[in-house]
């Protein structure tokens, strides 16, 4: 039997004995995630990228950086040299899947086979109406070989959106162009607009990778910088067949997803777009001052032909996508052009 002093100093001995237990659990946990955080840091950046917080706050605080007096015709803030040589320095390199018979092209391409801008996109069951198998002559839907893309790398173009982030970074979007997107089941649709994004510091220095797939484009699915594989500074994504979404490892992608293996850039046996080559980068400018084919570019409508079911409609062009302008200031966002079709005469402005 314990006397009343015994029994408290037992449960004082106990309480102890548990917070010393305690104690050490916490420690050791503090230790773990400081150990994990500096190795996420010393890669680059966790692959949470928490800075978006304060470029929701900066976007209501500030409008955006006023234009440069010279050399800013897009009217951002940023000089035009700087904004070249951020795309040029880290722009990426795209594997395309080998069995994909989908491939990229341009506007100008497009637009010289299928104008869907001047005449209303019909409406089409997804995959199950099959397209006039014609060339040239323009019309609402896209011919079986405008569909396939151009096999000439030199008709590849990536097309550009750099500008300030409301935290004082600094975001470089690539902007692929597909023709058609040939998707699981009877998932299709004609265009396919694909992009990612490579976020900086306020100094230029890559913080980490946003890659766009499906609906996870605004901006993407987020890789710390460490954590992205690379040639140089030119990030290597990977392109899935038919959907053409961009992953950075097969281990991203959901299971009816299709990727090209190539673990070697110099004997890989799967079409490697280097995008500054080829058709090279074309900066697409801001909404309110875009840089290419203006009319084209700030067209509001589908790009191709409506489906009934989800997921069978052309998407917008870029600049009407959610994820334009991610984490940028007001007037990044200002002016869309949302009007109709634009004039014959803006396919041959550029």
């Amino acid at each position: 039997m314990y006397t009343p002093g015994e029994l408290i100093r037992l449960i004082l001995l106990t309480s102890m004995n548990q917070w010393a237990r305690t104690t050490r659990r916490l420690t050791f946990a503090t230790w773990l995630l400081a150990g994990i955080g500096a190795a996420e840091l010393g890669s680059g950046r966790p692959d949470d990228e928490t800075g978006d917080w304060r470029a929701g706050v900066g976007a209501l605080l500030h409008r955006g950086p006023e234009p440069l007096p010279t050399e800013d015709a897009d009217r951002d803030g940023l000089a035009d040299t700087l904004e070249q040589e951020l795309a040029h320095r880290y722009a990426p390199i795209v594997v395309l899947e080998g069995d994909d018979w989908t491939r990229p092209a341009s506007i100008p391409w497009v637009l010289a086979r299928a104008d869907f801008t001047e005449k209303p996109p019909s409406v089409m069951r997804a995959g199950l109406v099959p397209a006039r198998i014609t060339e040239g002559g323009g019309g609402p839907r896209f011919s079986t070989p405008t569909r396939r893309g151009s096999d000439d790398p030199q008709d590849w173009t990536t097309y550009l959106h750099v500008y300030p982030r409301a935290d004082g970074g600094i975001n470089v979007q690539y902007w692929f162009y597909y023709p058609y997107n040939d998707g699981p089941s009877f998932f299709d649709h004609e265009s396919d607009w694909e992009h990612v994004t490579v976020r900086l510091d306020r100094e230029g220095s890559p913080l980490g990778l946003y890659l766009a797939h499906h609906k996870e484009d605004n901006p993407g699915m987020y890789r710390a910088w460490g954590r992205v594989r690379r040639e140089g500074e030119h990030p290597v994504v990977l392109s899935a067949r038919g959907t053409h979404a961009s992953y950075a490892s097969a281990d991203d992608m959901p299971f009816f997803e299709r990727v090209g293996a190539c673990a070697d850039l110099g004997r890989c046996a799967e079409p490697v777009w280097r995008t500054w080559e080829g058709g090279g980068l074309a900066d697409l400018g801001e909404r309110a001052a875009p840089r290419v084919l203006p009319e084209v570019i700030g067209y509001g409508g589908p790009w191709g032909a409506s489906g009934i079911l989800p997921g069978t409609s052309a998407p917008v062009g870029p600049t009407q996508a959610s994820g334009f302008c991610h984490a940028g200031y007001e007037r990044c966002k200002e002016l869309p052009r949302t009007s109709g079709r634009p004039p014959r005469r803006s396919r041959r402005s550029g």
